[in-house]
């Protein structure tokens, strides 16, 4: 593959103080700390023409506390429910007038409003009982709705990417200590909401070229994530242009694991799902959107986002319902994450499952009531017959939810066939005694 030489020109915030509604990739209005790096020039491939155009487009903001520990209410007094029954679902920079159609499906939080928030959307997502996290601005801490905001972006999306700066070009990433330093301007106008900070796909792929002089720079996310509740990034194997990634499932839980790995305490990590046809040559299956959303559960991610937008052949904001496919499987799923919310919220049981299979197979164990849950999720596209080995667990049979079938039990063994990528969640009673 071929290489050109691209002028990556300086970035600079200057400090403003008359506030004005934020808008992705634009500074808010609310005062602003001075940042400026020296123009320079890097080599990248050819592909960076393609994420030129995307770059914006196709990111997302998100991230909050740790797989099973939902961000306390004493910290966080206007955050979202703290009572184990909420699992965040949701969806990436929708119009308010769309509420409706994603309550429908089972989304019950909008991330992100575009140049917002302003009194007139606050009011139709109060009005329809729906939640976001948005940017902060004047509106949003002082609206007579603003009991609908659950939490503040940081409004850079994707900061750990290079960034615009007009003219075709594009400057380094946005400082990692002034990310930390914004996150701490947020949480002072307002302590009693979580804070987002949300990163891009090299998150799950460090050498994309998308970061411009920042690649390969991984110590960056350390800095850039203190103090945040929730940080989280995007990544979309189907719709990749990467050879690297392309219809790799796994590299969304190769994200979920980098960001889990260091998070501080209380810190939750949230993720991206693609769902509409970003490679039109590829439009993702329902199949592979509820792979992909397990598997970042299974690894620990404590909130899905949908990402629901399409560019070819023409632009769509809410371009999943060109997909009734897709639709469907999105509805089934987010009714069974709602239904084990309190099972996913509750703590993860380490040791208690052996795995025997000729293929790499994720799994995470819950211990909810009179219960055990098995998650399993095959971490290629190959099949492959499994076998778990379960302590305290009663013989019998364990039920495989959402596929109203039912497996034997037999000396705490579950056997089990996977297609590629297949997921099963298993529930079965806990062992007398346990």
């Amino acid at each position: 593959m071929g290489h050109r030489r691209v002028r990556l020109a300086s970035i600079c915030f200057a400090r403003t103080a008359a506030p004005s509604g934020p808008s992705l990739g634009v500074r808010n209005g609310l005062t602003a700390p001075v940042a400026c790096e020296e123009e320079q020039e890097i080599i990248v491939q050819r592909n960076m023409r393609t994420w030129r155009r995307r770059l914006s487009a196709l990111s997302f903001l998100t991230g909050f506390a740790i797989a099973a520990a939902p961000v306390s209410t004493a910290r966080c007094a206007n955050g979202l429910p703290d009572d184990g029954s909420f699992f965040p679902i949701a969806v990436w920079l929708q119009s308010p007038t769309h509420a409706t159609e994603y309550r429908a499906i089972g989304v019950n939080l909008y991330l992100g409003l575009d140049n917002g928030p302003t009194e007139e959307q606050l009011a139709v997502l109060s009005a329809n009982g729906m939640f976001v996290i948005a940017n902060q601005n004047q509106v949003g801490l002082t609206s007579k709705n603003r009991g609908v905001i659950k939490g503040w972006l940081y409004e850079r999306d994707e900061p750990d990417n290079a960034q615009p700066i007009g003219g075709g070009r594009y400057g380094p990433c946005v400082p990692a200590a002034e990310v930390a330093q914004r996150v701490r301007e947020i949480k002072s106008r307002d302590p009693t909401r979580p804070v987002m900070v949300g990163f891009g796909q090299a998150v799950a792929d460090p050498h994309w070229v998308g970061r411009g002089s920042c690649t390969g720079d991984m110590g960056y996310y350390e800095i850039a994530r203190q103090g945040a509740d929730i940080v989280g990034f995007d990544i979309y194997p189907v719709g990749s242009d990467s050879p690297e990634v392309k219809g790799k499932l796994e590299y969304v839980a190769h994200g979920v694991d980098f960001l889990r790995e260091k998070a501080p305490a209380g810190q939750a990590v949230w993720n991206a799902i693609e769902t509409t046809a970003l490679d039109p040559a590829h439009p993702v299956r329902p199949d592979q959107v509820r792979s992909e959303v397990w598997m970042s559960i299974i690894h620990g991610s404590a909130g899905i986002v949908y990402f629901v937008h399409e560019f070819k052949p023409i632009f769509g904001e809410n371009a999943i319902f060109r997909h009734p496919d897709v639709v469907d499987g999105v509805r089934a799923t987010n009714k069974l994450i709602e239904n084990l919310a309190p099972v996913l919220n509750s703590k993860t049981v380490d040791g208690r499952v052996a795995t025997t299979s000729a293929e790499p197979i994720s799994t995470m164990v819950k211990e909810y009531g009179s219960a055990i849950y098995l998650f399993a999720v095959v971490m290629n596209q190959r099949p492959t017959d499994a076998r778990f080995k379960l302590g305290g667990v009663r013989d019998g049979v364990a039920e495989v939810l959402g596929e109203y079938r039912r497996v034997p039990v037999l000396n705490g063994v579950i056997e089990d066939h996977f297609v590629g990528y297949g997921v099963h969640i298993y529930k079965m009673p806990v062992a007398p005694g346990e």
